[in-house]
């Protein structure tokens, strides 16, 4: 029942557009993903998760902010509408995985694998996304703003309803396949 009445709490704040919260980890969450990779609603911020296996895990609606999540395995994992503020994901694979609304404003996704990954309507104003790998993604009505997308591979990607007009494009290959130059010199 206390986990039921948190997630809703944290629910009517995503949907008010509160900040998102900034709670320490609680070991017993960090223990129940462990064992289970089953931790919807968790507070994992700050976490050293780098170099796990989570893949098909639910972290539905979970707090990460600040986690270490660097070439953590996440693939096919439930992350909608997770808080990934400032999270270090480098080289962490995420093929496949449910982002749609989530929160990933300043996270750091270079080198990360996200094929596939369905992120409608997520967050990932200025994120770095350099060298990532983002073929195929749907990427719907996602908030980019100066996100860094030098070297990314945007190759049938749906970009549909995303501004572009501020991220940094070098050497990125667009979802047509033509490569997009516009920014070498920043």
């Amino acid at each position: 029942m206390k986990r039921f009445l948190f997630a809703l709490a944290l629910v009517l704040l995503i949907c008010l557009g509160a900040p998102e919260p900034t709670w320490a980890a609680i070991q017993d969450d960090i223990d129940l993903l462990l064992e289970t990779n089953d931790c919807p609603v968790c507070i994992l911020n700050d976490a050293d998760l780098s170099h796990k296996d989570f893949s098909g895990a639910n972290l539905k609606v979970a707090t990460l902010t600040g986690s270490n999540l660097q070439g953590t395995n996440l693939s096919k994992t439930n992350l909608m509408l997770a808080y990934l503020d400032d999270a270090d994901l480098r080289g962490a694979n995420l093929e496949g995985a449910q982002l749609n609304g989530a929160q990933l404003p300043n996270a750091n996704l270079s080198g990360a694998n996200l094929q596939n990954a369905e992120m409608t309507q997520a967050n990932l104003e200025d994120a770095n996304l350099e060298n990532a790998d983002l073929q195929g993604a749907i990427m719907l009505s996602v908030t980019l703003g100066t996100a860094n997308l030098k070297g990314a591979n945007l190759k049938g990607a749906n970009l549909r309803g995303t501004n572009r007009s501020m991220a940094l494009f070098c050497n990125t290959t667009m979802p047509d396949g033509a490569i997009e130059n516009r920014d070498c010199d920043r």
